[in-house]
């Protein structure tokens, strides 16, 4: 027994010291390689050599220890998980040459993808003078057609693109990650059944961005950015228990500005032939803070919204002040929007003027508080508007029905704060203006 122990001892030292990078175990049939940093050395072709020892015995995982790992780009494999330990940092090389597939870490027609841990993942801003814009380097984590893919604890900073570009995936889930600059925070297109929790996205470019999803649950988040919070199209959209803020921590490249543009903007861009409808959206217990513009929603004539229209949204419990325009909508033709508010406060930037010329180049039809045109419904249930020395406060226009129930309107005038035209049905219950009670 005691010279079986000794060889199988022996065998297993012997696996140690040949591998070149630093250890290599199996248990269970699963391996586990452990990287070691290697100073200032690009690491490309051995990171991606244990990812590949990994995958030829099925699965496993590389774990980064403590310290820094210069790399290009990492090709991932189904069935393999990234531990980034906290101290670890890898750090994407400055030469775009080094990276492939315009990504630094690229996924496509996999499963089980797993990155974590509480290490950094640094795109050091990498300038390609042939990328978007003339300046954008590779996306941090690009996925194509992936399933069963789980982002956890880790923070990206510095992503030369879009920090996590996710298309025709299912069955995302990220949770516990933080967002640090760069450009769009997590964007999705053609994507299905993704859950966001526990985020932290302080973005320059949209928080949360994409087209043609479907049942997705972000939940707890704190999003910050010098563009839109969410610039989504999506079929079932939950957005529960988050806190939106501005103006952004870090700049918008292109436009070298930080003011935070929109918590929520419809996004359907014709040129990418979208299919959904964007529709089912639950909105509540969110808190919102000197954002420009709550809910922006222009089919007509919007920028990149004008692919398929929007057709149900909700707000309930929602708490926004210090912003420069509640709800600007203008639907399609066949008036497919409905939307219900439920306990919300919307409260104007005290000391600031608010014209509503235009929107992202778009030109608007209306600069007031409140404005809705081409749409089926709209019904709001205590509801608090404020804004003072602006008398039409909400105005709506070529509606099926309008239905507005304890409605308290602050403007410091007198005057009716609400214009309607052209509004098949009209129901008003229970309003008050300033304080005292509209008849």
């Amino acid at each position: 027994m005691k010279r079986l122990t000794l060889l199988l001892s022996f065998i297993l030292i012997s696996a140690i010291l040949s591998a070149d990078i630093c250890s290599c175990t199996e248990a269970k049939a699963r391996y586990e390689i452990v990287l070691m940093p290697s100073g200032t050395e690009l690491m490309t072709a051995k990171i991606n050599e244990a990812i590949n020892k990994c995958s030829a015995e099925r699965g496993g995982t590389v774990r980064f220890t403590p310290g820094v790992y210069y790399t290009g780009t990492v090709q991932l494999k189904s069935n393999i998980t990234l531990v980034i330990e906290k101290g670890a940092i890898i750090r994407g090389s400055d030469k775009y040459s080094d990276y492939s597939q315009d990504a630094f870490f690229f996924g496509k027609d996999l499963n089980a993808i797993n990155i974590k841990g509480e290490g950094i993942i640094d795109g050091v801003d990498c300038f390609n003078p042939r990328g978007e814009e003339g300046f954008r380097g590779p996306h941090c984590i690009r996925l194509i057609n992936c399933k069963e893919i789980r982002l956890e604890g880790f923070t990206i900073k510095n992503s030369a693109n879009w920090a996590i570009n996710c298309r025709y995936c299912s069955y995302g889930n990220v949770t516990n990650v933080t967002i640090l600059g760069g450009h769009d925070g997590l964007h999705t297109r053609f994507c299905k059944n993704f859950t966001v929790k526990g985020c932290d996205f302080r973005t320059g470019d949209d928080a949360f961005a994409g087209n043609d999803n479907q049942d997705f649950f972000i939940s707890d988040c704190l999003i910050n950015t010098s563009c839109n919070g969410f610039r989504m199209g999506c079929l079932n959209l939950t957005v529960q228990r988050c806190r939106l803020w501005g103006p952004g921590e870090y700049m918008h490249k292109i436009q070298k500005r930080n003011n935070m543009l929109t918590a929520f903007v419809h996004f359907s861009p014709r040129d990418e032939k979208p299919k959904l409808q964007s529709g089912n959206w639950i909105i509540k217990d969110v808190t919102v803070e000197n954002v420009d513009h709550f809910y922006m929603y222009n089919y007509n004539n919007g920028l990149w919204q004008t692919g398929q229209p929007a057709t149900s949204v909700s707000f309930e419990k929602i708490k926004a002040k210090g912003i420069l325009n509640a709800f600007y909508i203008s639907g399609d033709t066949g008036r497919l929007f409905n939307m219900n508010l439920i306990d919300c406060e919307f409260s104007f930037r005290d000391g600031s003027e608010y014209r509503g010329e235009n929107f992202e180049g778009a030109k608007l039809g209306s600069p007031d508080f409140f404005h809705a045109d081409s749409f089926n419904q709209i019904s709001l249930i205590n509801v608090d508007l404020r804004k003072k020395n602006s008398p039409i406060i909400l105005s709506c226009e070529s509606g099926n029905r309008i239905a507005l129930n304890r409605v308290k309107f602050n403007t410091g005038s007198l005057l009716t704060p609400y214009v309607f035209e052209k509004i098949s049905s009209i129901e008003l219950r229970r309003l008050k203006i300033n304080g005292l009670k509209l008849d």
